[in-house]
């Protein structure tokens, strides 16, 4: 099942699944139940770096504090920063690993060896700086699976692996799942010095395959690599990025122009035209990973992020008492709107307020319980707005877009 969801013709996407081999209830997987605990600086390999010096790869591990599931999902997340800076704790994945483990989700945040090599970058070293890295995201995924055989001290499930990754990390999860075919290396890549397809990072032995991936911000070397059958992917990208390609361009280095690459709306065009499922959020009027720096493009990320996830580990969404809920209860249509959008709501309304996506209030509306209305948009530029609104006195919010 295809699932192509762009912003500015955005559909509801909240699945029902019958089964699922976690325990998904009290709102385990789609609400914060948990604290997070933080594990930090654990080795799961080593390898040689561009300098040539055997370097230890570390990572921090993010669990539930106090649950007692013996079997969970992981999700594994990559930084961003080029190839060249960026780490572990930085702000672009943090805010991802402590709310996925307050879901109860173990998530990891790894590094990987930086660097091209050389005065300045080029298409070869920055062709290896990108399978460098990919190696040390499948080492990361063989340590985990070892554990299991080792007292499964983090408690995962082997079979509910997840990858992802911000800018150069999102780079790292797209190669991972896709590049998976000895014959797709590009011949500019050093197999002898990284390795095969697996890489040399360390782990041998156990398997890297995962089971989605989550790209923000990211691009793949060549789309021919993915193909029928291959894993989900949720992709979401600004379409003013300037940094990393939306679609297909030449991507820029130190402002050294280095190769043509293909963005996340090119991956997700091959994905459908493949049939393979993914979800593509495109953020009109964006430049590069516009959540580091808005809390507004965080909850952006939530709202696509943890349905994509729920889906995967076959899981319905459960409300633990006392949480407001996101959804569609109100019955808001049409979703995408044009200059109108209407609601048919079973409790009635009391409040409406629509902002955009950095916060700015553009409407608000009391309403004297309403068990139906109309709210005009035709004042509004395209793009993509919360919605807030209260019902028998809950707060609760739906993501609408404005295409006129």
């Amino acid at each position: 099942m295809t699932k192509h969801f762009q912003l500015l013709c955005l559909g509801l996407f909240f699945s029902t699944v019958a089964f699922s081999q976690f325990d998904c209830q009290n709102g385990r997987f789609s609400y914060e139940i948990f604290n997070s605990t933080i594990t930090s600086d654990v080795t799961y390999g080593s390898a040689y770096n561009v300098n040539g010096q055997n370097q230890s790869l570390e990572l921090d591990i993010y669990q539930p504090q106090g649950d007692t599931a013996v079997a969970r999902p992981l999700l594994i997340m990559a930084h961003g920063g080029s190839f060249i800076g960026g780490s572990k704790t930085g702000t672009d994945v943090v805010f991802i690993c402590q709310k996925f483990a307050k879901m109860g989700y173990v998530v990891a945040s790894i590094e990987y060896r930086l660097g091209f090599g050389g005065f300045l970058p080029t298409e070869e070293s920055a062709t290896n700086a990108v399978y460098r890295a990919t190696g040390d995201m499948r080492a990361a995924v063989r340590f985990f699976r070892g554990t299991v055989e080792n007292g499964n001290p983090y408690k995962i499930d082997p079979d509910y692996i997840f990858a992802g990754g911000v800018s150069a990390g999102a780079f790292m999860a797209l190669h991972l799942a896709y590049l998976d075919e000895v014959n797709e290396i590009p011949p500019s890549v050093d197999t002898t010095a990284l390795g095969g397809i697996q890489g040399n990072s360390g782990n041998l032995g156990y398997s890297s395959e995962v089971r989605a991936i989550v790209n923000l911000c990211g691009a793949i070397g060549d789309t021919s690599w993915i193909n029928t059958g291959d894993i989900p992917c949720l992709s979401m990208h600004g379409t003013n990025d300037g940094t990393v390609p939306y679609g297909s361009d030449v991507i820029t280095v130190l402002f050294i122009p280095l190769m043509e690459i293909d963005g996340s709306e090119s991956v997700a065009r091959r994905m459908d035209n493949l049939g393979i499922e993914n979800t593509f959020v495109s953020w009109p009027n964006t430049d590069h990973v516009p959540f580091v720096s808005s809390l507004a493009y965080q909850d952006s990320v939530f709202q696509f992020m943890v349905p994509f996830l729920r889906d995967q580990i076959n899981c319905e969404e459960t409300q633990p008492s006392g949480f407001a809920s996101i959804g569609n209860e109100a019955g808001w249509f049409p979703n995408p709107a044009n200059d109108l959008i209407q609601f048919n709501a079973k409790n009635g309304i009391d409040f409406i307020q629509i902002s955009d996506l950095v916060g700015k209030v553009v409407l608000s509306e009391t309403r004297n319980a309403e068990l139906s209305g109309q709210i005009s948009l035709s004042h509004l530029p395209n793009g993509l707005y919360n919605l807030f609104y209260k019902e028998n006195g809950k707060q609760k919010r739906i993501l609408i877009a404005v295409a006129h």
